[in-house]
């Protein structure tokens, strides 16, 4: 029964439980619940908004609230409050929208909400990456439920959160006290945020494979030796730490450079394209490339499935390995670029081990095949080696024989040419000592006439150089004469001068000019008259003789 009576100050508002009601009361100024007599309470003076509201929802008036209703109503029978202008275009979109609708758009602002218990976010729609419409919206705690438990029935394929694509079975609302327009979230459809992303998937796949390089990265020879590995991946993450751990626990020489980026969210396009921009500026020095995310709801890998980032990847220079999410989640990229097993970061790692690892194997077997080759060799030739031994032993052997022979017959041919050869050299020494005594003879007299002549010669010599030598000493004796005598005349002037001014200076010429030298009795000259005081005796020195004085004291010059 839906009825409205007047208790009070209040209007008091029963009816059946219905969900499209509460929230049609729930916009009315100042409602309150009643958990005791289970109804809701509104003031009576808004008692315009609860009659247009409700009545034409078939609700019931008491004669107090109709009176009350049209008291009021004639007084502001032009006039509209905010809550009566808000309460009556509620009313018009209730009349609008009578039922929920489906609407399709991406959620945006529910993350910083999600603690609450009422979830208010944004609903909004993007052309190229720019929001041209928004709407709010809110989800009440017992949706909320109702939505957790229907995505993990399903698998929980993903999760409600930022920047993901919805569709939500929405009531058309207006609150009332703010005055704001939303949507009330009533229901979610998980099946087409998944079918979304399948078909973009598949848009992007047929397009990469139209064009022929959907396999073009994954055609490319893999290095035998990847040990120079670019990792691209959230810094910090459990991803980039199952790398690092699997490559480091392997022993191997691994070379790993990491590129920080972005793995969830609009910014994980620009921000992989960034990585793989600055990998293929220096792809001289990697052997491969990973990309790696850890595990998250199959909406959150969505972010992959971007037609940009497929094509980067496909094309190039070098393998790009993919390790994104569990084993059984699928992106773009895991069709374009390399696909370890299993497909996750940890198992991208494994996969470069175990390349490494059968490298490694190769080259033990071929090494041991090419020792077993080398011994087999080595076997065979040191047989040849045995029997040619053998030969040259026995061909030296007769060789030694052969050569004894003509040895023997050399030795007697020689014996017989060094007696001939003996005997030709006795002979030309006994002629060579009869002709020595006449050839000395020659040799000795032409020696004696040279020497007469040369001592001739030097005898000449001798005689004409000590003439020249008397010469110049008597030039340079007579140089000197002269200048010892100029010298000795100049030393002479001087030490007269010398003398002169020596004489001028003695005391004794002062005394022949008129002047006399007093003496104390020690023979000291007196030249200040404080040392000669009262009572001193003094000698006087003058040119004729001496006086001897008695002192009665004396001034210095300038005292009075």
């Amino acid at each position: 029964m839906r009825k409205v009576e007047q208790v009070g100050d209040f209007l008091r508002i029963s009816f059946d439980y219905d969900e499209r009601l509460r929230q049609l009361v729930r916009a009315l100024p100042e409602r309150q619940w009643d958990p005791i007599e289970r109804c809701w309470k509104v003031p009576k003076d808004h008692v315009v908004s609860v009659v247009e509201l409700l009545e034409p929802e078939g609700f019931s008036f008491d004669r107090a609230t109709k009176d009350l209703y049209e008291e009021r109503k004639r007084e502001r029978a032009q006039d509209l409050t905010v809550s009566e202008l808000n309460a009556r275009v509620q009313a018009i979109l209730t009349q609008a929208f009578p039922a929920p609708v489906w609407v399709v758009g991406e959620i945006l602002g529910y993350d910083k909400n999600a603690h609450k218990d009422r979830v208010e976010f944004h609903l909004v729609e993007r052309r190229e990456g720019k929001i041209i419409a928004q709407v709010e919206a809110i989800l009440f705690p017992e949706e909320r439920i109702l939505i957790e438990e229907k995505l993990a029935r399903a698998g929980r394929p993903f999760s409600l959160t930022d920047e993901i694509v919805v569709r939500v079975l929405a009531q058309v609302d207006l609150w009332v006290r703010e005055g704001v327009y939303r949507l009330v979230i009533r229901d979610l459809d998980v099946n087409y945020t998944l079918g979304e992303v399948a078909r973009r998937r598949e848009e992007i796949l047929r397009k990469l494979s139209k064009e022929g390089i959907l396999d073009r990265n994954r055609s490319l020879p893999f290095p035998a030796l990847p040990l120079r590995v670019g990792l691209i991946t959230s810094l910090g993450s459990d991803a980039q730490n199952d790398v690092l751990k699997t490559l480091r626990d392997s022993g191997f020489a691994f070379q790993i450079t990491i590129h920080g980026a972005r793995v969830q969210g609009h910014h994980t396009e620009p921000s992989i394209l960034n990585a793989l921009d600055w990998f293929r500026v220096h792809v001289e020095e990697f052997d491969v490339i990973l990309i790696c995310r850890g595990g998250g709801a199959r909406a959150d890998l969505a972010w992959f499935d971007s037609e940009a980032l497929a094509r980067a990847v496909a094309l190039f220079p070098i393998p790009v390995i993919v390790g994104i999410g569990h084993e059984e989640d699928y992106s773009v990229l895991d069709w374009v670029g390399w696909r370890p097993k299993p497909a996750t970061p940890s198992g991208a790692a494994k996969f470069l081990v175990q390349k490494v690892q059968e490298t490694l194997e190769k080259l033990e077997t071929s090494l041991a095949d090419i020792l077993h080759a080398a011994q087999v060799r080595l076997d065979t030739e040191e047989k040849a080696l045995g029997e040619r031994e053998r030969r040259l032993v026995q061909g030296t052997k007769g060789k030694i024989v052969l050569e004894k022979q003509g040895l023997g017959h050399r030795e007697k041919r020689l014996v017989r040419g060094a007696q001939a050869h003996l005997r030709l050299a006795r002979e030309k020494v006994r002629l060579a000592l009869r002709a020595i005594p006449q050839g000395a003879s020659r040799l000795l007299g032409g020696k004696r006439t040279w020497l007469s002549e040369a001592e001739k010669r030097l005898l000449r010599g001798s005689f004409r150089e000590l003439g020249q030598a008397k010469e110049e000493i008597g030039v340079k004796a007579r140089r000197v004469g002269e200048l010892a005598r100029r010298k000795l005349v100049q030393e002479v002037e001087r030490l007269s001068s010398r003398e002169g001014r020596l004489r001028a200076l003695d005391p004794k010429r002062v005394v022949e000019r008129g002047f006399a030298i007093l003496r104390l009795p020690s023979g000291k000259a007196v030249t200040d008259p404080i040392q000669a005081p009262e009572g001193t005796f003094l000698t006087a020195e003058l040119r004729a003789g001496v006086l001897r004085l008695l002192s009665q004291g004396g001034e210095r010059a300038g005292e009075k």
